[in-house]
C-alpha cells in the first residue's frame, strides 16, 4: 500500500485531502482536537499513528505555542514522511519528531509510554484487529486513544467514491488511447504552419472530435468527479503548454498522466475500503474489555452545514 502513498506525501500534501484542500486541517477538524490536547499533563508524551506528513503533530505543536506546557509528540507512518521540520517555525516547548516506515501493528515503543495516542484519517487503513491492541499497549494506564476515522457515508467518502467510479470506467482508457493515436498522427509541431497543417488533416480532425466527444460523455456522467480527477488538467497541459513539445516528450507526459490516474484509482480504492460503517465500528470495538480498555464516546463529526466528515472515537485504557 505504501508505495503510492510515498509518492502522494512527497508531493507536499499535509493532509490526505489532496489538491482540493491546501494547508493543514482547519475548522472542526482542528478544533475537534482541542479538548484532547488541553487535557494533557505537563511533560506529556503523544503518539500520532499513520501521521501522513505530520498534520496532527504540527497542530499540537502550535496549540501550545502560547501556553507554558511542555511535551513531546511523535508521528509515525508506514509511508515515507516528507515534511522537513527544520524548515518550519515550531514551538520549542513541544518537541516534534516524524518517523517513516513504521507499521501501526508493530510499534517500536515500550508498553505504557504515552499519555495520548491519536490518529486522523489513517489508522483505519491498517488491520484494526492488530493496530488497536498495539495502540493500547503503548498507552499508559488512564491514557486515551483518540481517533478520527473515515465514515462510510461522509461527504469526503461520497465525493471520492464518485471520482473512483468515474476513473474506473473503460471510457478513461479510451480517452488515453485516442490521445495516443492523435499525437502520433499530429507528429512534431514547431510553428503556426504546422498547426494549420494538422487542422487540415482529416484524420487529425476526426480524432480531435472523437476525443472531445469522449470527454463530453464523461462530463455528462459526472462533471464534478471529472474535474476532481485532474484528467482535464492533463489533457489541457498536453495540448496547450505541450503543443510544440517533441513527440517523445508528449508520449512521456501521456504515460505520466496514465500513471497518475492509475495511482489515484488505487489510493481512492483504499480510502473507500477503509471507511467505517456502524458494523465495522462494532467489530473494531468488540474486544475492548479484554484489552483492558473501555469506550468513552463515539460521535459523528459534522461541519457547520451538517455534512458528515467522519467518526470521532475515544477509548480509555483502564489498566
Amino acid at each position: 500500500m505504501s508505495q503510492h502513498w510515498d509518492e502522494y506525501w512527497q508531493q507536499g500534501h499535509l493532509t490526505s485531502f489532496g489538491d482540493s484542500f491546501s494547508g493543514n486541517y482547519s475548522g472542526v477538524l482542528e478544533t475537534n482536537w482541542h479538548h484532547d490536547f488541553n487535557d494533557l499533563p505537563d511533560n506529556f508524551k503523544v503518539l500520532d499513528l499513520a501521521t501522513g506528513n505530520g498534520a496532527l503533530p504540527l497542530l499540537l505543536n502550535q496549540f501550545f505555542k502560547d501556553l507554558s506546557r511542555k511535551g513531546e509528540v511523535i508521528g509515525v507512518d508506514l509511508a515515507k514522511i516528507s515534511t522537513k521540520l527544520d524548515e518550519l517555525a515550531l514551538n520549542k516547548q513541544v518537541d516534534v519528531s516524524l518517523v517513516s516506515h513504521i507499521d501501526c501493528s508493530d510499534l517500536p515503543f515500550e508498553e505504557n509510554s504515552f499519555d495520548l495516542v491519536i490518529s486522523q484519517y489513517g489508522l483505519e487503513y491498517s488491520d484494526l484487529a492488530l493496530s488497536i491492541p498495539e495502540a493500547l499497549r503503548v498507552l499508559r494506564p488512564g491514557g486515551r486513544l483518540s481517533l478520527v476515522t473515515h465514515h462510510s457515508r461522509s461527504m469526503i467518502i461520497n465525493r471520492n467514491r464518485r471520482i473512483l467510479t468515474l476513473i474506473s470506467q473503460q471510457a478513461i482508457a479510451r480517452v488515453f488511447q485516442t490521445i495516443d493515436t492523435l499525437i502520433l498522427q499530429m507528429g512534431t509541431l514547431t510553428n503556426a504552419e504546422d498547426v494549420q497543417r494538422i487542422k487540415q488533416n482529416q484524420e487529425c480532425e476526426r480524432l480531435r472530435h472523437q476525443l472531445n466527444q469522449e470527454i463530453s460523455t464523461l462530463a455528462q456522467s459526472d462533471e464534478g468527479a471529472l474535474k476532481d480527477s485532474e484528467l482535464l488538467t492533463y489533457v489541457a497541459t498536453l495540448f496547450q503548454q505541450g503543443l510544440f513539445w517533441p513527440l517523445a516528450k508528449k508520449q512521456e507526459y501521456l504515460t505520466f498522466a496514465r500513471q497518475q490516474i492509475d495511482t489515484l484509482k488505487d489510493r481512492l480504492g483504499e480510502l473507500v475500503e477503509a471507511s467505517l460503517d456502524e458494523l465495522a465500528l462494532s467489530a473494531m470495538l468488540a474486544n475492548l474489555i479484554e484489552l483492558g480498555a473501555n469506550l468513552v464516546s463515539i460521535n459523528q463529526i459534522e461541519d457547520h452545514d451538517g455534512q458528515v466528515l467522519g467518526w470521532k472515537i475515544v477509548i480509555n485504557k483502564t489498566n
